[in-house]
């Protein structure tokens, strides 16, 4: 899939109703093998930033993402765990240096947020929108180098 398709499922499942952490995960189901039911109720309590205006579902969706495609696991030990922190921080700063906050409260708060190219160019205008799709095309572009390394 390329990088717009991500982008329009992760827009596609919010229009549905779905949270922000919701939309991100279930655009990305086809990298991480979890089915629909799977990554609705995974991700079904992290919108709102956890519901008290905490971590952006835009950011615990794509690194629920990362930790399913790149997981601290007993076998890999310290290692895992600090390739996974390195990733998670790896994103929120990508995140954070697109839209300046990373919780939820701040962001609602925003009222100049910078969509990614290709947000504007699905027309995405609704705040929540902005940030999931932008959050779509951010993990696709950190994906994509990954599996250059």
């Amino acid at each position: 899939m390329t990088k717009r398709d991500y982008c329009e499922l992760a827009k596609k499942y919010h229009d549905t109703g779905m949270n922000c952490a919701q939309s991100l995960l279930l655009a990305y189901q086809d990298k991480t093998g979890m089915d629909e039911e799977t990554c609705c109720g995974v991700a079904s309590a992290f919108g709102g930033g956890v519901r008290c205006g905490g971590i952006c579902g835009a950011i615990t969706g794509p690194v629920m993402v990362l930790g399913m495609l790149y997981p601290h696991t007993p076998e890999n030990g310290g290692e895992g765990k600090a390739y996974s922190a390195k990733l998670t921080k790896e994103f929120e700063r990508r995140f954070a240096q697109q839209f300046g906050y990373m919780n939820c409260r701040e962001l609602l708060a925003e009222k100049d947020l910078e969509p990614t190219p290709i947000t504007k160019e699905l027309g995405v205008t609704s705040h929540c929108g902005v940030l999931i799709v932008s959050a779509a095309e951010l993990l696709f572009d950190m994906l994509e180098e990954l599996e250059k390394e």
